[in-house]
């Protein structure tokens, strides 16, 4: 079922499937594991949810185990669980036979085991990575939009004397989030932060955020990484990409100015 041919496994990943499940899906809005599958099922991908405390998520079948889910759905499998939860899950797929193709953990979950286990059974392994990031950064189109976010992130990080993400991949996929948030909601909404529909409240999340200077100030970096602090990029032992909060907030879907 396995290896990806393609130069780009992740893009890949998106063109040769289309159904999804989401392990520890929310039925709470404004949380990234309810809004990350609503997102994935707009963009025209086949949702499941397992969660044993909701009878319906999304409008989606929805399930009390991994071990209910028939193997058919079982493409991609998106983890939103804690680590230390992950072995077990593991051995459950493996104790039942139904193994996905993909095992995605998302942002700040990392498992050496789930490698050790699955990739050779040939599973693609992906860890500490957004789904919805990822798939965004590939397949949501690429415009003056982009390009004028883009051009402004780099204007400002100079005169305010910070750098850009020094990580190609997650600055892509900060702008690509960017770029969707104002083409959706009428402003460039920063993407790890909820939004309320409250536009007193909101502003203060329009890229630059109200906090970003005080995140850079005590951890090298804004939230959402796009914004750094040169000098703590640059020191040996220094903070790096992969350092970035493990928390990221995605959008509550919300009635605002701008186009629909």
């Amino acid at each position: 079922m396995f290896p990806l041919e393609n130069h780009d496994p992740i893009k890949e990943v998106f063109l040769r499937y289309s159904r999804i499940v989401f392990v520890g899906c929310s039925r709470t809005e404004g949380k990234p594991s309810h809004d990350i599958p609503r997102l994935m099922k707009e963009h025209g991908f086949e949702v499941a949810c397992v969660n044993p405390h909701a009878e319906s998520i999304l409008g989606s079948p929805t399930f009390g185990d991994i071990l209910e889910v028939p193997e058919e759905f079982l493409e991609i499998l998106v983890v939103f669980r804690p680590p230390e939860e992950v072995p077990r899950l593991v051995d459950k797929i493996l104790k039942s036979g139904k193994v996905p193709r993909v095992f995605w953990m998302q942002e700040g979950i990392r498992s050496p085991y789930a490698r050790e286990k699955l990739e050779p059974l040939g599973v693609f392994v992906v860890e500490d990575r957004c789904i919805w990031k990822a798939y965004a950064s590939l397949f949501v189109e690429r415009d003056e939009v982009y390009e004028r976010i883009l051009r402004f992130a780099r204007v400002y990080a100079r005169a305010k004397g910070f750098v850009l993400n020094p990580d190609p991949q997650k600055l892509d996929e900060v702008i690509a989030a960017l770029a969707f948030n104002e083409k959706t909601y009428g402003f460039r909404y920063c993407p790890c932060r909820v939004i309320t529909g409250d536009f007193e409240e909101d502003k203060k999340k329009i890229c630059p955020c109200y906090w970003h200077e005080e995140e850079i100030r005590e951890m090298g970096h804004c939230r959402c990484g796009l914004f750094w602090d040169p000098k703590r990029v640059r020191a040996p032992g220094g903070i790096r990409t992969r350092d970035l909060p493990l928390t990221r907030r995605a959008l509550r879907r919300a009635e605002l100015p701008g186009p629909v």
